[in-house]
C-alpha cells in the first residue's frame, strides 16, 4: 500500500460519508502513485477513463466534479485551475507544486493584491516624508517592488530604505523623489536574508542552474526575479531537461509566460502515450494467450512482432478470436493463414459449428438452395431447431415446401419447421419416471441401419411427400 493511500485511510477515511467521494479519492491517489513525476497530478479526463469511475459512479459525467470538490474541501486533494483543472495530492510535493503554479500564473493575471497593498503603504510613506498630498506611482513601481522582494528584501527593509533615502529634506523647487530613487539607495546594501535569486544572479556567488543558463541564452541577458522564479518552479515540477527543451520551443516574443502551460500539455501527451502503450501491451498479452490456446504452442518472437504491428490496424479482439477458432477447427494451425483471415475475413468466420448431423445437413442445404453465404444468426437458429428436429428428411421437406411456394427464405423455412412435431427421442430428457422404468425393463436391442438403408428411407419419404403435394394441388 502506498504512503498516500495509507495516510488517507489513517487520517481522512473515518470522516468520508459519501461513496462517490470515497471512490474518486482512492482512484485519484492510486493514479498519482503510478506517476513518477516530482509533483504528479491527475485531470478529470484521466479519472473519467478509469473503470472504477466510469462504471462505478451513477452518471459519472455529472457526479465526478462534485465528488472532486468534496475531496478538495476535505483536504484530500489540491486543485489548480490553469487552462484545465489539475488535482495534486495534499502532501509536501503537491503543496509546493500548487504554490509554485499559483505564484507563477498570478503574474499573468495581474499584480496580486498583497503587492498592491504594499505599494499603497510605500506611497503613503513617501507622501509623509516628501510633504506632498498625493504620490503618483510610476508605471514601473510595481515591477521594482516585485524585483526587490524577489531578491530577499523584506517589506520592513524596503520601508526602512525609503525612510533612509528621504531623510534629508528635498531642495525647494525640485520634484518629489520617487520609489526608484529610494530603491537605488537600498540596492547598495544586501538584504538580511538573500534569496537564491540574489545569490545566483545579483551577487553571482552560485553557479547558474542548467535551466537558467538556457534561459539566459534565449533572452540574451540574465533573467529578472519573476522570470527566475517561473523557470525554477518549472524545473522543480518537470525537471531541468524538460524545462530547457520547452524553453527552446517557445516563440522568442512570448518570454516565459507560456512555459508552464506548454509543460503541462507535454506531460499530459506523454502520459496519454504511456497509457496507449500499456493498452497495446495488454492486448498483445491477450493475443499471445489466444495463440497458445488455439495452436498449443507459444508464438515465436517474429510472430509476436507481427502481432504487435497488426494490432493498430485490426484492433477488434472478437475478430482475432473468430480467426483463431476458424483456423483451429479446420486444422490449419498456421499464423500466415490466421493473418490472411484477419485482413480478408471470410463470411463463414463468425458462423458457429453445426451441433449435430441435422444441423450440418441444414447448413449445406441452405447454402445450396437459399444463399451461398450462411449468416451467423441464421446458423445459430438452425442449431437451435436441430436439437428438436433431428431427422434430415424433415429439413429437406421444409426446403422443398418453401421452393414449391416460391418462398426460399429462412423466415418461411423456419415457420414450416416450427409447425413440425418434434422427432421421437428429441425430448428424452423430459420422459416421466414411469416411462423410464418401463423402457429400462422392456428395452429392445437397437437396430443399426446402413447408409444405403437410410438413403432408401429418405427417398421413400420424399416420394410420399411429393405425392401428397400433387394430391393437394
Amino acid at each position: 500500500m502506498s504512503q498516500r493511500i495509507a495516510n488517507f485511510i489513517a487520517q481522512t477515511l473515518a470522516q468520508v460519508d459519501d461513496l462517490a467521494e470515497l471512490k474518486v479519492s482512492l482512484v485519484a491517489l492510486a493514479l498519482l502513485d503510478q506517476k513518477i513525476a516530482p509533483a504528479p497530478f491527475v485531470t478529470e479526463d484521466e479519472l473519467m477513463a478509469h473503470p472504477a469511475i466510469f462504471e462505478g459512479l451513477s452518471f459519472p459525467a455529472i457526479a465526478l466534479r462534485p465528488a472532486l470538490q468534496r475531496a478538495v474541501a476535505r483536504g484530500t486533494l489540491l486543485c489548480v485551475e490553469e487552462g484545465k483543472r489539475r488535482y495534486f495530492a495534499n502532501d509536501d510535493a503537491g503543496r509546493r507544486a500548487v504554490e509554485a503554479i499559483t505564484s507563477a500564473t498570478a503574474q499573468f493575471a495581474g499584480p496580486p493584491q498583497p503587492l498592491l497593498s504594499f505599494l499603497a503603504r510605500v506611497a503613503r510613506e513617501i507622501e509623509r516624508l516628501e510633504g506632498i498630498e498625493v504620490y503618483q506611482p510610476e508605471p514601473d513601481d510595481l515591477t521594482l517592488l516585485e524585483e526587490f522582494l524577489a531578491r530577499g528584501y523584506s517589506e520592513a527593509e524596503i520601508i526602512a530604505g525609503v525612510n533612509e533615502a528621504l531623510r534629508d529634506l528635498r531642495p525647494p523647487g525640485t520634484p518629489p523623489r520617487t520609489l526608484r530613487f529610494c530603491l537605488r539607495r537600498l540596492e547598495a546594501q544586501p538584504p538580511a536574508a538573500p534569496s537564491e535569486y540574489y545569490r545566483t544572479i545579483i551577487a553571482g556567488a552560485s553557479a547558474l542552474p542548467e535551466e537558467i543558463s538556457c534561459l539566459r541564452e534565449r533572452l540574451g541577458r540574465l533573467p529578472n526575479g519573476r522570470e527566475y522564479q517561473i523557470v525554477r518552479s518549472a524545473a522543480g515540477l518537470f525537471g531541468a531537461h524538460a524545462t530547457c527543451q520547452t524553453l527552446r520551443r517557445l516563440p522568442p516574443s512570448q518570454g516565459v509566460e507560456g512555459l508552464l502551460a506548454l509543460l503541462f500539455e507535454q506531460e499530459e501527451a506523454a502520459l496519454a502515450l504511456q497509457r496507449c502503450h500499456a493498452a497495446e501491451e495488454k492486448a498483445l498479452r491477450e493475443l499471445i494467450a489466444l495463440y497458445e490456446a488455439s495452436f498449443g504452442l507459444p508464438p515465436t518472437a517474429t510472430i509476436v512482432e507481427e502481432m504487435r504491428a497488426l494490432w493498430p490496424e485490426i484492433s477488434d479482439l472478437t475478430l482475432w478470436r473468430a480467426a483463431f477458432r476458424y483456423a483451429a477447427e479446420r486444422n490449419k494451425r498456421s499464423w500466415p493463414y490466421v493473418k490472411k483471415l484477419l485482413r480478408q475475413p471470410s463470411p463463414d468466420l463468425f458462423v458457429p459449428a453445426p451441433v449435430n448431423e441435422a444441423a450440418s445437413f441444414a447448413f449445406e442445404e441452405y447454402k445450396r438452395r437459399v444463399n451461398r453465404i450462411l449468416d451467423g444468426h441464421v446458423a445459430a437458429q438452425i442449431n437451435a431447431l436441430a436439437t428438436r428436429i433431428t431427422d434430415p428428411a424433415h429439413w429437406r421437406a421444409a426446403f422443398d415446401k418453401a421452393a414449391a411456394a416460391n418462398a426460399l427464405r429462412w423466415d418461411y423455412i423456419s415457420a414450416v419447421l416450427a409447425d413440425a412435431p418434434p422427432d421421437k427421442g428429441a425430448n428424452d430428457g423430459k420422459r416421466t419416471s414411469r416411462t423410464a422404468r418401463r423402457e429400462r425393463t422392456f428395452r429392445r436391442k437397437q437396430v443399426e441401419y446402413t447408409d444405403e438403408q437410410r438413403a432408401a428411407v429418405e427417398e421413400r419419404a420424399r416420394r410420399a411427400l411429393e405425392a401428397e403435394q400433387q394430391a393437394d394441388a
